[in-house]
């Protein structure tokens, strides 16, 4: 009876076996060869070896896998390729990353990432994985993601210190310095590293007591000239937040008269997330007019700031609130006229690097004399070939509900027509800068008056930072407006031009030392 059953279990065996067929041979044969020319260099001979290898068995997926990686990256035939070695190896983590690496340097970002999420449930415990992923979310610009993701990292080895200290490269990245250092002190207690060590100074640089004492110099076409002194002090408040005073002289004057406008005001900075920020300040100003007679008085000085953005150049907005006395002559520090106004922005992807930009403003101006208001749009198509490079053509209107004796100009319409560019650029480290300039025509209708003809018009603001060390910046801000009417302004009169340049100098005061820090850090998890 045995005997019986073997016989039986052999039969079945030998019905079950399939032979390689000849094609099937033929392309190891040639997967052999491909191999070898692969292995001594010679990558040409290899790429068609192995295209001959597929053309023999298409099923082969390891000549479908190193014909990809022979092929350009990023290129139609290697993501088609990556696409067969996946269904072919479905269980191959290597293949979906391969495959996420190609789409994203073909541009397909959102692709890319799912690939990658393929890979992690196929292996959750495997480096490669958060390293690959980190890589594209990094470049792609989404670094609320790049965090979410090496956070993962250290949840699945909780003693890889590689991974603690890439947490917190992308946290610093995020600019959540205080969650930063906290990854590297973690990083630095698996394994002893001088660049960690130099991270988390730095990280802890950011985090400390900042002063920011500046200085500037503005004057007009008219005669009016600013000079501006102040002091910001900020520390940090929560791990994502920091709060401090700001306190600032404006001395205002022309030929004729003076005056001053002191302010003190609390700030606050809040980032939950990498694409929010809000900035915030609420105080008093104090306008002291230097003519006999003339009192001082006070007025709020508030504003509000809300910047939302997401990643892969996809929409943007922006509101701003701000309530504050003008001090743009003396005249309105004698005679103070309040503006209260919000301002808000949107940008939309259309197609490809373009983008569509409409903004809004409207305000009300309360001065004794009268209670007039403003309002004003902005519109038009911008490329942008880089996330901060862009350029523009745009229309604009603002106008004045009615003339005011008030002391600034308030026409009933001022039309610009404008080519705008921004641009930032890091790539002279420690110094980079920015640049937001444009330059058209614009024509102004005066209350109970016809349009005057189109006149010339330019503007130009730029910013260049020197970062001295972590935690210490040197900046230089320029500004220059040639135009009868600008934009965020309150001019004086019809015809005016604008130049100021202010210099600050930001840096922390005696900012934790990394030492310090792990000791407190270790004394604290002994408790």
């Amino acid at each position: 009876m045995r005997a019986c059953r073997s016989a039986a279990l052999l039969v079945l065996l030998l019905a079950a076996y399939s032979p390689p067929s000849e094609a099937q041979t033929a392309a190891q044969g040639l997967l052999q060869r491909a191999d070898a020319a692969y292995s001594s260099g010679n990558r040409e001979l290899a790429k068609s070896l192995y295209r001959a290898a597929l053309a023999s068995d298409p099923n082969n997926s390891r000549a479908a896998f190193q014909l990809a990686r022979l092929s350009p990256p990023g290129s139609a035939e290697a993501v088609a390729l990556l696409r067969r070695y996946v269904k072919l190896e479905p269980g191959d983590p290597w293949g979906y990353m391969a495959l996420g690496d190609a789409l994203a340097t073909a541009g397909a970002v959102a692709e890319a990432i799912g690939q990658y999420g393929q890979a992690r449930r196929r292996a959750p415990g495997e480096s490669d994985v958060y390293v690959g992923l980190g890589r594209i979310l990094r470049d792609a610009g989404r670094t609320d993601e790049l965090v979410k993701n090496y956070e993962e990292w250290t949840s699945r080895q909780p003693k890889n210190a590689e991974a603690w200290s890439e947490l917190g490269r992308a946290r610093q990245r995020a600019k959540r310095y205080a969650e930063a250092a906290d990854a590297y002190a973690t990083s630095l207690a698996l394994k002893e590293s001088d660049r960690t060590d130099e991270l988390l100074d730095n990280a802890l640089a950011e985090t400390a007591f900042a002063l920011r004492p500046y200085f500037g110099r503005s004057d007009d076409s008219d005669q009016n000239r600013i000079t501006l002194r102040g002091l910001e002090g900020e520390w940090q408040f929560t791990q994502r937040s920091r709060l401090g005073l700001h306190a600032e002289r404006n001395e205002v004057s022309d030929p004729f008269s003076s005056g001053t406008a002191d302010a003190l005001a609390l700030i606050a900075k809040w980032q939950p997330f990498n694409t929010l920020k809000l900035d915030g300040f609420a105080g008093g100003a104090r306008l002291r007019p230097d003519q006999p007679g003339q009192k001082a008085v006070n007025r709020p000085w508030a504003g509000l700031r809300v910047r939302w953005t997401s990643p892969e150049e996809g929409p943007a907005a922006e509101l701003r609130l701000r309530q504050a006395p003008l001090i743009a002559t003396p005249g309105l520090v004698a005679q103070p006229v309040e503006l209260a106004e919000i301002k808000a922005g949107v940008d939309l992807p259309v197609s490809g690097p373009f983008r569509v930009r409409a903004r809004g403003q409207s305000g009300v101006l309360d001065s004794a004399t009268d209670v007039n208001h403003r309002s004003g749009y902005q519109f038009g198509p911008v490329y942008r070939w880089r996330p901060a490079a862009e350029v523009g053509v745009f229309y604009s209107e603002l106008g004045y509900e009615h003339a005011t004796a008030a002391g600034y100009f308030a026409p009933r319409r001022a039309q610009t027509v404008e080519l705008g560019t921004y641009i930032e650029y890091e790539g002279l480290s420690p110094l980079t800068f920015a640049l937001d300039a444009g330059a058209g025509q614009q024509r102004v209708e005066k209350q109970g008056e016809d349009t005057r003809d189109w006149i010339a018009t330019y503007r130009l603001w730029a910013l260049v930072s020197w970062a001295l060390k972590p935690g210490m910046s040197l900046e230089l801000e320029l500004e220059h407006y040639d135009s009868p009417v600008a934009g965020n302004g309150v001019t004086p009169t019809a015809n005016w031009s604008f130049n100021s340049a202010t210099l600050s100098l930001r840096f922390g005061v005696r900012p934790q030392s990394a030492r310090s820090y792990l000791a407190e850090r270790a004394d604290r998890q002994l408790r």
